[in-house]
C-alpha cells in the first residue's frame, strides 16, 4: 500500500509543474543553436553533415494570458553555405558574386546578429493541455531584424540590415516551477533583399533563361535548431 502511494505521488509530480503563469509572469532562456541556410546557393535544412554553423541566443518572455506570451529573442552566430551543385555548371556573370573566382556561385560566410519579437501560442492553456503540464508545446510568429557582416571579405554577402518574417515551434519541459529545458525549431524568411550578393545592382531580377530565373526567384531562409535552459520569475 505504501509502495503504491509513493509510485502514485511520483507519477503525479511528473505530470504537473508551473511554467510562465500568473505567478511567474516572466521567463528568460539561454540557448545554443545550429543555423542552416536555404536560398539561391542550395539548402542545408536538416542536413547536419553539410555546412551549418553554431550560434548562441537568449530570449525574454512575458505572460499575456493562458494562451499567449510575447517573446523578444536575440542571437549571434555564423551563417552561410557552400554550394554542392557546381559540377561544372557555368553560372552567368550577373548571378555570381563580385568575389567569385570560379565559374559557379561562390561561398556565403557571414556573421549574423538577429533580433525578433513574436507572439507565442501555448498549447498548455487549460484548453488542450493543463496549464501546469510538465510538457508545454507552442508555436509562434513574428518579425525580425538581422545584420549580416562579410566574414570572407569577397563581397559575396549583401552586408547590412535585413528584415525577416519569423515563425517556429517548440516544446518546453518544466523541471519545476522555476526552471525548464526546451527545444525550438525556428525559421526566418528574408523579405526585403537577398543575402547572397551578386554582380547585379541590389540583386535585381535577371531573366537569363527559365532555369536561372528559377534560381533567382528563390527566397533566402535560415533555420535555427535550438536547445535551451529557461528560468521563470
Amino acid at each position: 500500500m505504501k509502495k503504491n502511494l509513493i509510485v502514485t505521488l511520483l507519477l503525479l509530480s511528473t505530470l504537473s509543474a508551473k511554467g510562465q503563469s500568473t505567478t511567474n509572469k516572466f521567463g528568460l532562456t539561454l540557448g545554443a543553436s545550429i543555423q542552416h541556410y536555404n536560398g539561391n546557393l542550395g539548402s542545408s535544412f536538416f542536413k547536419f553533415n553539410t555546412v551549418c554553423f553554431g550560434a548562441v541566443n537568449t530570449s525574454f518572455g512575458a505572460y499575456l494570458n493562458k494562451s499567449f506570451d510575447v517573446n523578444i529573442t536575440g542571437s549571434i552566430g555564423h551563417f552561410g553555405y557552400h554550394p554542392e551543385h557546381e559540377n561544372g555548371v557555368v553560372v552567368p556573370l550577373e548571378l555570381r558574386c563580385p568575389g567569385c573566382e570560379g565559374l559557379g556561385m561562390g561561398e556565403l560566410r557571414s556573421l549574423m546578429v538577429s533580433g525578433n519579437i513574436a507572439i507565442k501560442y501555448k498549447f498548455a492553456n487549460d484548453i488542450l493541455l493543463k496549464e501546469n503540464s510538465k510538457f508545454a508545446p507552442y508555436v509562434y510568429v513574428g518579425l525580425g531584424l538581422n545584420h549580416l557582416s562579410d566574414n570572407m571579405k569577397r563581397n559575396c554577402v549583401n552586408v547590412g540590415y535585413h528584415y525577416t518574417l519569423v515563425s517556429g515551434a517548440g516544446i518546453r519541459y518544466n523541471i519545476n516551477e522555476k526552471f525548464s529545458i526546451g527545444y525550438n525549431l525556428g525559421i526566418g524568411c528574408f523579405v526585403t533583399k537577398k543575402v547572397y550578393n551578386t554582380n547585379t545592382l541590389e540583386n535585381a531580377m535577371i531573366v537569363i533563361d527559365s532555369d536561372h530565373t528559377n534560381i533567382e526567384k528563390r527566397k533566402d531562409l535560415y533555420m535555427q535548431n535550438t536547445l535551451s535552459l529557461g528560468m521563470n520569475f
